[in-house]
């Protein structure tokens, strides 16, 4: 069995890690905040590639979206739109508000078909399965299935819906 020292390559990411140089126990200073933002294309600091678009999108809309829909969660819903940007955001909100006090529970699933961007607007397509079950026991769950288009726009809290269409999908 090899043997490992701390200036092995398995230790040298965790003793930079803790800010310990490898000629004495002296921490080293961090300039994290002397150092701009990096770059959409670099690796972040653990050398991990940046995300991708497509997986932003499902950080910051589908997967909070189905999230919300299926846990009843009107706040974690309303919060993928953005209140200013989004025409009849009011609307929106009772549409949603009624949806989860007709049905309980709700079968969310999606699939991204594609993504594309602009600066910072963005328009995702997504397959849309949706199956609500209705409080009323007399009447059979409904499954609705669509091609959806989300408009998104970047803010500061990452991307978030602007509009969506079909927008009736959740009166229906």
């Amino acid at each position: 069995m090899a043997k490992r020292t701390l200036s092995s390559p398995i230790f040298l990411p965790l003793l930079l890690w803790l800010g310990i140089g490898l000629l004495g126990t002296a921490p080293v200073v961090a300039q994290a905040q002397q150092t701009a933002v990096s770059e959409q294309d670099e690796p972040n600091a653990f050398g991990q590639e940046p995300l991708t678009l497509t997986e932003e999108v499902l950080r910051d809309v589908l997967q909070p979206l189905q999230r919300g829909i299926e846990e009843h969660n009107l706040t974690q819903v309303l919060g993928v739109f953005d209140p200013q940007e989004t025409p009849d955001y009011a609307s929106l909100r009772d549409q949603l508000r009624a949806f989860f006090t007709q049905y309980d529970p709700v079968r969310f699933r999606y699939k991204l078909l594609q993504v594309t961007s602009e600066k910072d607007h963005a328009i995702a397509i997504a397959e849309i399965d949706m199956t609500p079950t209705p409080l009323d026991q007399t009447q059979l769950p409904v499954q609705r299935t669509t091609q959806m288009r989300f408009q998104m726009k970047l803010g500061t809290k990452g991307w978030k819906l602007v509009a969506f269409k079909p927008s009736d999908f959740f009166a229906q």
